[in-house]
């Protein structure tokens, strides 16, 4: 059954949906303010989006529309991610101490250089060989199944988060930067390509990763408003609503009003893939029984290590089939460990959740709580924080966000090391050229 079906059948008891919503939050809280660092931690909206995935499975259970099975499996999976996060952090140390200020601003400022015109590169061959996404009729999937193509997808994200990355931490350990205008003009041709994604949460998750560099390289550990994000945070807030608002407005050719319900509908279809998985038992239906092929198959074939033909089609788009079989767009909803779990180890799948909490817990501890030795540690750390922590949300998707990270370093950095010593050289004779006139006197 579709969400919004599901959605317009039951909507006479919604009262009880919003009580639950409301139980779910409170509950929820407790863990949000333990385990997330700040709203700009990914780890925050990963609790957050839980709550209407409780919300929704138990009203539906509720209402009489699923088996017990299936609530069963579903409690069982998330008590058990929450269980591996809570033995996780018993092991873990306490946060390392504030980042130590850089002494060389080349290495950022050529790795920078290179990811823009990367980034820029790879951009304008997506809007030129499939068009601009905000006016697609799906941003997803623009080049799946063309082979090579698919690569320039890849490089466009993780370009993107490698350059956002290095102009941040510029200008955060050298403020002159702050005013360097070739800086300045590449952010706003990222802001530009963030406004035509047409991705309603984009602007949301470009402030956690902005916001998540200032609380390790800069001052936000320190201040007793860092939950928030200071001033900052919470204009964030208010600008990624805004932001979401606007992009469903657009869809919805102006219509203010349509774009605020979108929004709300948006928020309730965080539990999306519970309402395609187990009213009807459509869960049942689902292709692909090898776990290992379902979880590293994706990122295996991405480095042509796994043949393609033998990969599983992804649980979220056959969702979409079963449910809309003559619907030819690449969506689907995020198949949330549950679901993913249920699908390939039955009853068992809360071991399946248990370890993903531990791993959520362990790259939250290795890639956010460490002081980083190097520019390059920093970076690669970051990508991949933000690459594995919601791996409970979407296992083949992070896989899949890895294999961006993996490829936009070696496409990114290879080419940096290797102009390093040029640029040194360049670099000290610059410096040396204007000390040289100021210290020669007249002829």
């Amino acid at each position: 059954m579709s969400p919004l079906e599901y959605i317009s059948q039951a909507i006479d008891g919604w009262d009880r949906y919003l009580a639950l919503t409301a139980l779910s939050l409170a509950l929820h809280w407790v863990l949000i303010k333990r385990w997330a660092v700040g709203v700009y931690d990914p780890m925050f909206l990963l609790l957050t989006s839980n709550v209407f995935g409780w919300s929704i499975v138990w009203f539906m259970f509720l209402r009489g529309d699923i088996a017990t099975v299936y609530v069963a499996s579903f409690t069982a999976a998330q008590l058990a991610l929450y269980a591996g996060i809570g033995v996780g952090r018993l092991f873990r140390s306490s946060s390392d101490p504030l980042q130590p200020p850089a002494n060389d601003a080349l290495v950022p400022k050529l790795t920078l250089c290179v990811a823009a015109v990367v980034h820029i590169a790879s951009t304008l061959a997506i809007w030129r060989l499939a068009g601009i996404p905000l006016f697609r009729e799906s941003r997803l999937g623009a080049f799946l199944g063309s082979g090579g193509f698919g690569l320039v997808e890849r490089l466009a994200e993780s370009s993107a988060q490698i350059a956002l990355f290095s102009a941040v931490y510029l200008f955060v350990q050298w403020r002159h930067m702050r005013r360097n205008m070739a800086v300045i003009a590449y952010l706003l041709w990222f802001l530009s390509t963030v406004a035509l994604s047409g991705s309603k949460g984009a602007l949301l998750s470009i402030g956690q990763f902005v916001l998540s560099i200032l609380f390790v390289y800069g001052g936000l550990r320190l201040r007793t408003d860092r939950y928030w994000g200071g001033r900052s945070g919470k204009a964030l807030i208010l600008a990624a609503s805004l932001f979401a608002v606007a992009v469903l407005a657009f869809q919805q050719e102006g219509d203010v009003g349509l774009a605020g319900l979108g929004l709300l509908y948006r928020l309730v279809n965080y539990g999306d893939v519970y309402i395609f998985a187990y009213p009807d038992a459509t869960i049942e239906s689902l292709k692909g029984s090898n776990p290992l092929v379902g979880m590293f198959g994706g990122f295996l074939s991405t480095f042509r290590l796994f043949p393609q033909e033998l990969l599983h089609v992804s649980i979220g788009y056959q969702f979409t089939m079963l449910i809309f079989p003559d619907l030819d767009q690449i969506v689907g909803p995020n198949p949330q460990h549950p679901v993913f779990g249920y699908h390939y180890f039955g009853m068992f799948g809360f071991v399946f959740s248990f370890a993903l909490g531990l791993l959520t817990v362990a790259v939250q501890t290795r890639f956010y709580f460490r002081r980083h030795s190097s520019f390059f540690v920093g970076l690669a750390a970051f990508m991949t924080y933000f690459a594995l922590v919601s791996v409970s949300v979407d296992f083949d998707y992070s896989m899949s966000k890895l294999a961006n990270v993996v490829i936009g370093l070696v496409v990114i950095v290879g080419p940096v090391l290797l102009l390093r010593p040029r640029a040194a050289i360049w670099h000290r004779r610059t410096r040396r050229a204007p000390a040289a006139a100021q210290t020669a006197g007249p002829a």
